[in-house]
């Protein structure tokens, strides 16, 4: 008689470690595309998972309530309770990368008596090879995204200047007690409808912002650029809903300021951790939840006000309010990163500014006391070790700016164009210069704009805003 899973052991065990025999009864993590689900998902789940449940963070933290009842923007955080007799449920040959390609990770399982030994996984497919005639073929394609990125670098900045100001006078209406999201709508509008969220997420490494107007429209385009490539990454596409919901997120994550003294968060001096100013900056996030709840917002933009400065270590000053890191989900986790990273590069009076590179390198210092690990691995990913706007030194001694990050496997061969050569002498005549395909030529190292180009307060972003390629 065959024994019931009920009663085997349960592993914990990656995708790559499945094997012929085993049954899935939980799916424990899941990727960054399941913190808001979109409605191809939704179908997916409801015709693969028949009598499985969800576990979602609602209104009161986690539930869990049957596959059939999730819905569209729903915070999916893993899969329990799956039948025995799903067809995905039971492990078969092709089944694990499968469900990798799928976006889950990890699983919990139970073993049959006379499952066969393990087989190995297999390999990932081989990185274009720098120089090759794959890298050349691929240059046509990047060279014509280059040059429509730089076409939107002007309209970008009037989008987000206007932008800031929608921010500050929602906030100031706020401050009288009238809030409304038709401001943010209107802007969310003109980024999404001329497509010009790569361009504002590329100005806010090189044009200085306030630490808060501006701020937040950094944050939401970068936190909104990063989760689209990541679910592309994967093979999926950010459906409209989707991607206005993040956006939405982003700007509105620190409404909770409009509650506070305008002099306080205007401040040009930095206060202490335990200051009184400091005390009532800690506020920002409980209204903030508040004011959306109240507007009517969806859980998934109240949370990211409410949690982004929960720290993975809560006994941290910079961490709260006062709950477990668990209760954090994964959306916002991740926009906790990006907060981070763009408080570094963006102005503050009383600190300079931080070049993107760098930045980056703070953030992966603290992948482990601050953050999720997973979270900043997949912002690391996506950004690049040199994100766009980024200015680098080539092993020739010329300073060139990013246009392109770097594919993963080569990590030094984004794609440039030189500014500056080794002499020190302005380049006037731009190319796109692709990594890729020049196997003598690689980055070595981050040269900070601001210390280079130091003139005038934006020297740096007007000579980037000069390249212009024929």
């Amino acid at each position: 008689m065959a024994e019931n899973a009920d009663n085997l052991p349960r592993r914990t065990l990656k995708h790559h470690q499945l094997r012929p025999g085993m049954t899935i009864q939980e799916i424990t993590e899941l990727s960054f595309s399941y913190a808001t689900l979109d409605a191809e998902t939704v179908r997916f789940l409801k015709a693969n998972f028949k009598g499985a449940s969800g576990v979602l963070i609602g209104n009161s933290g986690r539930e869990t309530v049957p596959i059939a009842q999730v819905k569209e923007l729903d915070q999916l955080e893993a899969i329990v309770d799956l039948p025995g007799d799903l067809i995905i449920a039971k492990v078969a040959l092709g089944l694990p990368e499968s469900l990798y390609k799928r976006g889950f990770l990890e699983f919990k399982v139970t073993d049959s008596p006379d499952a066969p030994a393990a087989e190995e996984p297999e390999p990932e497919a081989p990185a274009i090879a720098v120089g090759s005639d794959e890298a050349k073929r691929a240059y046509q394609e990047r060279l014509i995204q280059v040059k429509t990125f730089l076409e939107t670098v002007n309209p970008a900045l009037e989008s987000r200047d206007r932008a800031s100001n929608v921010i500050e006078e929602m906030m100031d209406r706020g401050r009288a007690g009238h809030f409304s999201s038709k401001g943010v709508e209107s802007a969310i509008e003109e980024v999404t409808g001329q497509n010009l969220g790569s361009a504002m997420q590329a100005i806010a490494g090189l044009k200085n912002s306030d630490q808060t107007y501006a701020h937040c429209v950094d944050m939401s385009v970068i936190l909104q650029g990063c989760y689209t490539d990541l679910l592309e990454q994967s093979g999926k596409k950010v459906d409209d809903l989707v991607g206005r919901l993040i956006l939405v997120s982003g700007f509105m994550h620190d409404i909770g300021k409009s509650k506070l003294p305008k002099e306080i968060i205007d401040s040009t001096v930095a206060f202490a951790p335990d200051s009184k100013e400091r005390i009532i900056l800690r506020n920002h996030v409980t209204y903030g939840a508040q004011i959306l709840s109240d507007m009517g917002m969806h859980k998934a933009a109240i949370d990211v006000a409410h949690y982004h400065h929960v720290k993975k270590d809560t006994s941290l000053l910079a961490s709260y309010p006062d709950v477990p890191f668990d209760v954090v989900p994964s959306m916002v986790r991740f926009a906790a990163v990006v907060d981070v990273y763009q408080a570094l590069i963006g102005r503050r009076s009383y600190k300079k500014n931080w070049v993107p590179g760098k930045a980056i390198d703070y953030i992966l210092k603290r992948r482990n006391s601050e953050f999720d690990e997973r979270m900043v691995d997949r912002f690391v990913a996506s950004m690049g070790k040199y994100p766009v706007v980024s200015l680098i030194r080539l092993n020739t001694g010329d300073l060139a700016y990013v246009l392109m990050i770097a594919p993963k496997e080569h990590p030094e061969r984004p794609v440039v164009s030189i500014i500056e050569n080794a002499q020190g002498e302005m380049i006037t005549h731009h190319e796109i210069l692709d990594l890729m395909v020049e196997p003598d030529i690689y980055a070595t190292e981050v040269v900070d704009h601001y210390e280079h180009y130091n003139e005038t307060e934006d020297q740096a972003f007007r000579i980037f805003q000069s390249i212009e390629i024929s």
